[in-house]
């Protein structure tokens, strides 16, 4: 009886937790409709960078994320999984979904060592060579370290695969991949460690006619405080169309809770950009990342 209760209880977890998530959504579907021109809806999101983690799974069945993915009419999402194997299994339960990118942690602490561990290039090889992958990481690495040895492996590795590289990490670390390999394709995370207009250009002009992407995730506060979108932000955006993309990072269980409402944040900001320039950050360009176009 105690074990049919215990099993009882996390399904209905699971379920209210969905309900909770599908109704949240759908509330955020529409005030996302409402924020396009004369009631017409922006067009569909791709989240180009989130997590799904064992923390997430155990309340949030891949069922559960494709219904939130639905309600908050996001079509396509990057999906990084901590360990890597719930990257595939999401993948396989939403192919058309899901773009499985290999995360190489086993556990959080693994972020501030991996630079280190001389054994890592050859264990992402075997799992590479195991799985379906489209990208790689997201690899959080610094200045101080962007010399790694391990790091430059990866670079070479992703490269040679034909993978997008997700980094986050400081504009030195950039610099580096690009040094390592020119043709290398790189989405940089959250606007960088220095989330300026200033500071992002800078990198962008360095890197011009190469493959790299800037994400916006957790920066909506930055880009827009209080949803309205500030000039400098605007200016960035109108002047580098092609290398911006939207995303969510469902760095957490709460986060994936609040999906729907972080995506209608997104949604208000970029409908304040003119329709087709709104239309890249939120969809285009990450189609065209992932789709091996070049910015």
């Amino acid at each position: 009886m105690k074990r049919m209760q215990r099993g009882w209880s996390v399904a209905a977890r699971r379920g209210a937790t969905a309900g909770l998530l599908v109704l949240g959504g759908a509330l955020a579907a529409a005030q996302a409709g409402a924020a396009g021109t004369e009631g017409t809806a922006l067009p569909p999101m791709i989240d180009a960078h989130s997590h799904y983690t064992a923390a997430d799974a155990e309340p949030l069945a891949p069922a559960d994320i494709v219904a939130t993915l639905d309600a908050a009419g996001v079509r396509r999402v990057v999906i990084s999984g901590t360990p890597a194997g719930l990257a595939q299994q999401l993948h396989r339960h939403a192919p058309q979904r899901v773009w499985p990118f290999l995360g190489v942690y086993a556990a959080d602490g693994d972020k501030a060592t991996w630079m280190h561990d001389t054994t890592l290039p050859s264990r992402v090889r075997a799992a590479l060579d195991e799985g379906h992958w489209v990208g790689l990481g997201e690899l959080h690495l610094f200045a101080r370290d962007a010399g790694s040895p391990v790091f430059a492996e990866l670079v070479r590795l992703a490269d040679a695969r034909g993978l997008v590289l997700m980094l986050h990490g400081d504009a030195e670390v950039v610099d580096r991949a690009f040094e390592l390999a020119p043709k290398v394709r790189v989405l940089w995370a959250h606007l960088g460690t220095v989330p300026e207009p200033a500071a992002v250009a800078a990198v962008l002009a360095r890197h011009r006619g190469r493959a790299l992407w800037v994400d916006t995730s957790v920066r909506d506060e930055r880009i827009a405080p209080g949803g309205v979108l500030q000039p400098a932000w605007r200016t960035l955006f109108e002047r580098h169309p092609t290398r911006f993309v939207v995303a969510v990072d469902s760095f957490s269980t709460a986060r994936w809770q609040r999906y729907g409402q972080v995506v209608a944040a997104i949604r208000t900001w970029a409908g304040a950009l003119p329709p087709a320039l709104a239309r890249r950050l939120l969809h285009d360009n990450a189609e065209a990342m992932m789709g091996g176009q070049p910015p």
